[in-house]
């Protein structure tokens, strides 16, 4: 399959807000690049004058070249004017994002998140991570709800094809925000293990961050639909009979829409006297997260929503055990080794972790690492392959 015709602009998403933006990315980078070079694409990081590279410094060697542009023509002077002055001070000529990707001969820009206009000057691809503000709409201001619809209306309106992670999401678009099928994709993305994964033992991470030997691990943004206030319920049922059960979270704690929540996180444990049992870590680089991953006896995902859980795809990839949330996404992810509790439920979380703490193991598990590990290598190589189909579509229709 010939695809080094296609030349793809790829726009970084997320940042320490969103940290799992950043992993996208590097996921889809990292798979293309397992593809033989006759059928890898042309990619290229088009990025602004103001773009943070050093989230993507985890790429290495595989890091795209870098395309800056300093504005977009539909901006304001002002803006204009910033955005050449950023070039400015690198040396570097102050292009416009339209002229940018007409001279790349781009096939498609991608993963958008803000239309970019129905008229623009290349093919673009919508991301649309998940409708989570329509199952939950509790989590969000009314100005919030409005701008998703509006946005995500936009997308679908625009975008020359979009893209979800999930059947589930996709359900939820032709729902809301209904359109041609033949203008949407459904895009799952998965873990792309690295070899310096496994270029370590774990016991340094876990030294240096001062935890038990034997723990479990919630690594996630301090979000208030991942539901840590109710595995922190279970975790103090499960003391009652395991003194030594052990927690460690892992991410930012803070919450643009509950400012507070990392604070109140941080105070149930004290209340609940669990300073001893669970370990709030802030946001790690990658590799230590992996290596405590590695590490941990077992992982629990109690999230309310997903789109497409990036700690299940991490989990799959490096073969652990899960105890996760019983929610659609979650089943349809299908990950081996899963069980699943009520997320409502504290005492059915606390059922499942009691049953299991005696007999769980620390990581890591070189065993089911290996058996896991060119599993999801295939799945990458798959996932890549869609990827280019799905640029190579978007890139003939008219």
């Amino acid at each position: 399959m010939m695809a080094m015709h296609l030349n793809v602009g790829i726009i970084p998403r997320g940042g320490k807000d969103w940290i799992a933006g950043v992993i996208y990315i590097q996921n889809l980078v990292r798979a293309i690049n397992l593809l033989s070079e006759e059928e890898r694409p042309a990619l290229y990081f088009v990025i602004s004058s103001d773009d943070d590279i050093r989230l993507y410094r985890d790429l290495g060697k595989s890091l795209p070249p870098l395309k800056r542009y300093a504005f977009r023509r539909s901006q304001s002077l002002a803006s204009k004017i910033t955005g050449i002055v950023r070039q400015v001070i690198r040396f570097q000529r102050g292009v416009s994002l339209e002229g940018l990707t007409q001279s790349l001969k781009l096939s498609a820009l991608f993963p958008v998140g803000n239309s970019l206009g129905p008229g623009f000057s290349c093919k673009w691809i919508g991301w649309i991570p998940d409708f989570q503000h329509k199952h939950i709409p509790q989590f969000f201001s009314s100005e919030e709800l409005l701008s998703r619809d509006d946005g995500f209306r936009k997308i679908v309106q625009d975008s020359a094809h979009t893209v979800v992670s999930s059947q589930h999401a996709y359900g939820d678009l032709m729902r809301w925000f209904p359109t041609a099928p033949e203008k949407v994709s459904v895009f799952p993305f998965v873990s792309v293990a690295s070899s310096a994964w496994y270029g370590r033992s774990p016991e340094e991470a876990i030294l240096r961050c001062g935890l038990p030997r034997k723990y479990l691990i919630f690594p996630s943004q301090f979000w208030i639909h991942k539901n840590h206030k109710r595995l922190l319920d279970a975790i103090r049922i499960v003391k009652g009979r395991f003194p030594d059960i052990a927690l460690v979270c892992t991410g930012r704690m803070y919450d643009y829409r509950h400012p507070h929540y990392g604070q109140q996180i941080l105070t149930t444990i004290k209340n609940y006297g669990l300073e001893k049992n669970v370990y709030c870590l802030g946001l790690l680089d990658r590799l230590t997260q992996i290596q405590l991953l590695r590490g941990a006896a077992g992982v629990i995902q109690p999230s309310l929503f997903e789109g497409w859980s990036a700690l299940v795809e991490d989990a799959r990839a490096l073969g652990k055990s899960l105890y996760l949330s019983d929610i659609e996404v979650h089943r349809e992810q299908d990950p081996p080794d899963a069980q699943f509790f009520d997320p409502l439920s504290s005492a059915d979380m606390a059922v499942l972790l009691a049953k299991d703490w005696e007999t769980l193991t620390p990581g890591p598990d070189r065993t089911r690492e290996e058996r896991a590990l060119p599993l999801q290598r295939k799945r990458a190589l798959d996932y890549a392959r869609s990827f280019i189909r799905i640029v190579r579509e978007t890139s003939r229709t008219c």
